[in-house]
């Protein structure tokens, strides 16, 4: 019995299943093309051309703005150094040892006693006697030890030292002018 189930249910499936046709191919036409996707193809190459052209453009105006300062900073470097030897050179003039030079060679003298000015009530205080150039006095300009044998000849006529000569100092010159009243 049990053969004769199986054997039943065997034909009863394929008298279920239901008989269909296979589907008919045909052959379908192609979906219309686009043109548009070369008009896609030209705007994006322009884009990327004019990107490219514009990072040139900026990259050539950085670097000639970096030659520009490269430039300015060498300009700025001289222009100290200037400075510096300027304010050297000035402060070169203006050390005592360069002044009392000068001062000789314009002829003054140190002054051998000094008077002074009272602002408060203009009242002078001290006595100014008037300069006189001494024979051997330089400004500060000294010459080398002479020699033995040349200092023979140095003792028996003083002269001044240096290059220049002293200028005799004006009868009326005195260190400080007293105030008129």
């Amino acid at each position: 019995m049990s053969q004769m189930t199986s054997a039943a249910r065997v034909g009863a499936r394929s008298l279920n299943r239901p008989t269909s046709q296979a589907p008919r191919l045909r052959v379908v036409s192609g979906a219309p093309l686009h043109r548009g996707g070369a008009a896609l193809v030209v705007i994006c190459a322009t884009l990327l051309a004019t990107g490219l052209i514009g990072l040139l453009l900026l990259n050539t105006a950085l670097a000639q703005g970096s030659f520009t300062l490269h430039d300015l900073r060498t300009t700025s470097d001289q222009l100290t150094d200037a400075k510096v030897a300027l304010s050297q050179s000035l402060d070169a003039s203006k050390s005592p040892a360069n002044l009392a030079k000068r001062a000789f060679s314009m002829g003054m003298v140190p002054a051998q006693s000094a008077a002074f000015l009272r602002l408060s009530d203009g009242k002078v205080i001290g006595v100014a006697q008037q300069a006189s150039a001494q024979p051997g006095l330089s400004g500060g300009l000294t010459a080398p030890a002479p020699a033995p044998a040349a200092a023979k000849k140095a003792k028996a006529a003083p002269a001044l030292t240096g290059a220049r000569h002293a200028k005799p100092a004006p009868a009326g010159a005195t260190a400080v002018k007293p105030a008129r009243r």
